[in-house]
């Protein structure tokens, strides 16, 4: 499994339980502190992730992050089909 999609799963554990799980603000440290990559690495999946339209990104200050719902989506689906993506070889 690629070290994005953990990002995104970090993501998706964050505001699947939201009524409105594509319209939740998801700031950079709620990421950062669930997870053990470098921020710099933690970067570069978010902006890979982006360019896949899995999530969006506004860059206000601090940055704010959504999940798409094609990002919630295929996260769902992977999740179902194969379990904890963090743990997963």
């Amino acid at each position: 499994m690629q070290s994005k999609y953990q990002t995104l799963q970090t993501i998706y554990e964050l505001v699947k339980n939201d009524s409105h799980p594509t319209s939740r603000v998801v700031h950079p440290n709620e990421i950062i502190v669930r997870q053990n990559f470098p921020w710099d690495e933690s970067v570069k999946h978010l902006e890979e992730l982006r360019s896949e339209r899995l999530i969006n990104i506004l860059l206000h200050s601090p940055a704010v992050i959504f999940i798409t719902e094609l990002g919630f989506q295929y996260i769902h689906a992977a999740l179902t089909k194969e379990g904890n993506l963090m743990y997963a070889a």
